[in-house]
């Protein structure tokens, strides 16, 4: 009964959609106890009868276009993404897992506007702040190191005997991350979804900065911090001029180089590209920018939506300026691509990996 409490806290109780989603969520085992559950529900709100049968929606005619089929005894099915999730006999956590499971894995370009709306939620359900990194100051306890200025203030208590010990460790701190997000126009079929990736881990964590570009960068990370998602983008959108123009990523990279590098970078910053590569500038200058970036952060990340098609090879000139610089190259194309970039940010070592071109013959 907690969780379904906890739920209720979450939604706009206003919204008999949203409860009764709520109490199918948290006390449906099978998909006929959905039709139980409204009318206990409608009782209680409404003051319904919950013997009286549930009233069933109007035969939609064939035809119209809904995404709709007719069965021969003239009921209505809404066609699901599941064939069989609406068959009594499966179990509702089964049909529901595996729902979430075609999401996981569905290319963000390829989501309708439902679908989009689910993938946001589990954004915002699934990202948590990204690791932690230890500090050069100490705390008392633990069992790292002996903390001889406590011990020797203790033995005066003990004509100068060491008798008791103390210890001390490490502090933890999390560690800064910084969003270098692409919104040019070969990029606008993702640019919405992993922007609200952007915003969930703004508000998961306060050491995160974020940047958008296309032929110039501006930061973002202000017009993030709110409590509205959909109220954050908008402003975000209002505030960047160059929304799905050309492509300058070595330009903007640089400009981020001498404008906040050495500002946003320090104290084991993780940095997140996040770009197609389609690159309209000078490849040597994107080579040269990305090198300095890579130089100046802790971990050099860059994401790249065409990744998830089939066959994807980086043949462009941007995408094979930068690989030599990049420590990880990974997707950013559907939810289990996100889930490996938090995986990875929680677990970066603390010491600086050897960088790629370091290891080269020469």
């Amino acid at each position: 009964m907690l969780p379904y409490l906890q739920a209720l806290t979450l939604l706009d109780q206003r919204r008999r959609e949203d409860v009764a989603a709520a109490v199918h969520a948290h006390f449906a085992r099978r998909r006929d106890d959905f039709a139980v559950l409204d009318r206990a529900l409608g009782a209680f709100l409404l003051g319904a009868d919950p013997a009286e049968p549930r009233r069933s929606p109007p035969v939609a005619e064939p035809g119209d276009g809904d995404g709709s089929v007719s069965s021969a005894s003239g009921e209505t099915r809404q066609l699901n993404i599941l064939d069989d999730a609406d068959d009594p006999e499966v179990p509702l956590a089964l049909a529901t897992y595996s729902a979430t499971e075609v999401l996981r894995h569905k290319d963000f370009a390829a989501l309708s506007d439902e679908e989009m709306r689910a993938v946001r939620r589990m954004i915002q359900q699934m990202v948590t702040p990204a690791g932690r990194r230890r500090s050069r100051r100490y705390q008392r306890g633990g069992d790292e190191r002996l903390d001889l200025r406590r011990v020797l203030r203790q033995s005066l208590r003990f004509n100068g005997e060491p008798l008791l010990f103390a210890w001390r460790r490490r502090r933890w701190k999390p560690r800064p991350v910084v969003l270098l997000c692409d919104i040019s126009g070969s990029m606008e079929r993702y640019t919405r979804l992993l922007l609200h990736f952007a915003y969930a881990m703004e508000n998961a964590s306060e050491r995160v900065e974020a940047f958008v570009f296309a032929t110039r960068l501006t930061r973002i990370t202000r017009q993030l911090r709110i409590h509205n998602a959909d109220l954050a983008l908008d402003r975000v959108m209002a505030t960047v001029e160059d929304w799905s123009g050309g492509t300058r990523i070595g330009e903007s990279i640089d400009d981020f180089n001498r404008r906040f590098g050495r500002r946003f970078l320090g104290h084991g910053a993780t940095a997140v590209v996040i770009s197609d590569g389609w690159d309209r500038g000078d490849p040597a200058l994107l080579a040269q920018a990305t090198l300095r970036l890579q130089r100046s952060c802790h971990r050099l990340i860059w994401m790249n939506p065409l990744m998830g098609a089939p066959g994807f090879e980086p043949l462009t000139l941007g995408l094979r300026a930068v690989l030599p610089y990049v420590d990880d190259f990974i997707s950013a194309h559907n939810l289990v691509s996100l889930e490996q970039l938090q995986e990875l940010l929680e677990n970066l070592d603390d010491r600086r990996q050897v960088r790629r071109q370091y290891l080269q013959p020469a």
